[in-house]
């Protein structure tokens, strides 16, 4: 079997970042081994990330059918992410995180429609799992792949998919790395800058992978400062790009700045010159900004009108801050008919 895999071009490379996964990079790998057939070659290029536990010890049963590189030191998984794929030689790339499974078939299938639409990427359909203690794994929901005809629009739209639920044309991606500064929102912005490169995004009817969920995860935890940061970061880029490429329309600008508001309560309460800069920017955008499609609060809507983004955020944040217990006790019906949020 490995013979005849040499002898074939890989149809697609699988890139598995890893650190510190003895228990799980076996399952990870294996869910990519059960996708190759005699006529579908399927290259796995597994990235240990300086791993100090078993990790080595679990990919060497690999040895021979997987291309695996181990780094000296843990850079985090972008910088794996990157390593993997200089070393992929596929026709087409998958990013799998290494606590994470393909489902059997799927890549084929994604492949086929790639070719049939030729398409540059093409996106499918994901599920979450929650695994308890015993390793049971319990779907708890499934995603539909998005529609992604109208690119740009799309993007500022809000729509995409996570790191494993995309297939990408490697002559499209070849020259584009992961960001290796995010720690959160990492799958959504290599997302973003790899559609804005596509000729065409495909969809397949299938489930891709599944996302599981479990108790180790917890080191990879952000917090929602960090989040929020990322996020602005991220449509940061995407408003320079669509600039740079005359793409960034009155309409364009003034999605973009409903989609700045969305982690606005966070910056309010926790970083306030990014906060003041962010108001700044919204605005500029959008000289007549109301929040709406990002604000699900009327009451709030009603706020920034007739007070302005910045001073109705900041009487929001006064007022958790206030509730949580660094002012005078709130009674619960005060606080969930008045301060919800």
């Amino acid at each position: 079997m490995v013979e005849m895999m040499n002898a074939l071009e890989p149809s697609i490379s699988v890139i598995i970042p890893t650190f510190n996964r003895a228990a799980f990079i076996g399952d990870a790998v294996n869910s990519c081994l059960t996708q190759r057939s005699p006529t579908f070659a399927v290259e796995i290029v597994v990235v240990d990330d300086g791993s100090t536990d078993a990790t080595a010890l679990a990919l060497s049963q690999f040895a021979g059918s997987i291309h695996i590189v181990s780094l000296s030191e843990n850079r985090g998984r972008n910088r794996a992410r990157n390593v993997g794929l200089v070393n992929a030689t596929g026709c087409y790339v998958k990013f799998l995180d290494s606590d994470d499974v393909l489902e059997a078939g799927s890549l084929s299938i994604e492949v086929a429609v790639a070719k049939e639409s030729g398409a540059d990427i093409v996106v499918a359909g994901w599920q979450t799992v929650e695994m308890d203690d015993a390793r049971n794994a319990n779907v708890v929901v499934q995603f539909d792949p998005p529609m992604m005809e109208a690119v740009i629009d799309d993007l500022l739209a809000g729509k995409a998919v996570p790191t494993s639920a995309a297939i990408y044309s490697r002559s499209l991606v070849a020259q584009l790395e992961w960001d290796e500064r995010l720690r959160k929102l990492d799958d959504w912005d290599w997302f973003i800058r790899a559609a804005l490169r596509a000729n065409k995004i495909a969809r397949a009817a299938t489930v891709s992978y599944s996302w599981r969920q479990h108790s180790a995860q917890g080191i990879r935890a952000e917090t929602m400062l960090r989040n929020a940061r990322e996020h602005h970061a991220i449509l940061q880029k995407l408003e320079e790009a669509l600039a740079e490429c005359g793409e960034l329309t009155s309409t364009r600008k003034k999605r973009l700045a409903q989609y700045l508001y969305k982690e606005m309560r966070v910056l309010a309460l926790y970083d306030k010159p990014a906060f003041a800069k962010a108001v700044r920017h919204i605005y500029q955008l959008d000289p007549d900004f109301v929040p709406r499609d990002e604000e699900r609060q009327w009451w709030m809507s009603l706020a920034c009108r007739y007070l302005g983004v910045g001073v109705a955020l900041s009487l929001h944040s006064a007022i958790k801050k206030y509730v949580k217990g660094t002012g005078p006790r709130i009674t619960p019906k005060a606080s969930s008919r008045t301060l919800s949020s």
